[in-house]
């Protein structure tokens, strides 16, 4: 399936997006949190979801 997105021409990570290290404070900002889902997550935690993206 990577083969293939990467065939498209999608983005596989949020650098090739144009993201980096500095930005990633503010999109975790920009992220809603929704406290009633299987896994509630932090802002920490989509910081780090975000910096394993790059």
């Amino acid at each position: 399936m990577e083969e293939w997105m990467r065939d498209l021409g999608l983005a596989m990570n949020i650098t090739a997006c144009g993201a980096d290290v500095s930005q990633l404070e503010g999109m975790a900002d920009a992220c809603p949190i929704n406290e009633s889902g299987y896994v509630i997550l932090t802002r920490e935690d989509v910081i780090e979801v975000l910096r394993q993206s790059l």
